[in-house]
């Protein structure tokens, strides 16, 4: 478990401090997410993070107050940006392991 401060995530899925999520679930994905491997499911609380460490891979649905993926990384500086977005995501909403 990992101790996190991130403040627009205070009170949300944490147990003194301690996130307490599993892993994104490939069956809970957002349908907006574009068919590849990254992918946002449902434990999204729209935190931003994922939107400004890769912007050229995460959007945000206005409606239904989620990210999600609108292109998967296609350079390997995309890659990375996106795996540091699944890395720091508070909830663990970002998966790695779709189709």
């Amino acid at each position: 478990m990992e101790k996190y401060g991130c403040k627009s995530c205070a009170g949300i899925g944490f147990y003194g401090g301690i996130r307490n999520f599993d892993m994104a679930d490939p069956a809970n994905k957002y349908p907006d997410n574009v068919p590849g491997r990254y992918y946002v499911d449902d434990q999204c609380i729209d935190c931003d993070l994922c939107r400004e460490t890769a912007p050229n891979n995460f959007m945000r649905n206005d409606d239904g107050g989620h990210s999600f993926v609108f292109k998967q990384p296609e350079t390997p500086e995309e890659e990375a940006q996106s795996q540091e977005a699944l890395e720091g995501c508070p909830v663990e909403a970002i998966g790695k392991d779709g189709e």
